[in-house]
């Protein structure tokens, strides 16, 4: 894990891109993107405490979305080893009803 200081108006990631860390705010906010977004304006905002970029690891696929600092931002980055391990230690049941919720949002957003 890694602590990283963002300025605003920075690109995190873009949909698309290789999914190889998990992201959680401690400070600032962090606009989310989604590709069928024409406009300046985040689909969602997110803010301390909540996690980002964690639907590409668990799914292992690319980038859903394009990630953006609104503000001056402290993260926590966490690789995808890392996020891994957390998740390997955590119990089936649990693991496994959090992919078929990955997976269908996952669905629900190319279906935009």
């Amino acid at each position: 894990m890694e602590k990283i200081y963002i300025d605003k108006e920075t690109l995190i990631f873009e949909a698309g891109q290789k999914a190889d860390c998990v992201y959680l705010i401690i400070d600032g906010t962090v606009g989310i993107h989604l590709p069928t977004n024409n406009t300046t304006s985040p689909d969602f905002i997110l803010s301390e405490n909540e996690i980002f970029g964690e639907m590409g690891i668990i799914n292992n696929t690319l980038r859903t979305a394009k990630a953006v600092t609104i503000s001056k931002s402290s993260l926590v980055k966490i690789s995808k080893d890392e996020f891994n391990k957390k998740l390997s230690s955590c119990d089936p049941f649990i693991m496994g009803l959090i992919r078929v919720l990955v997976s269908r949002l996952s669905d629900m957003i190319k279906k935009q």
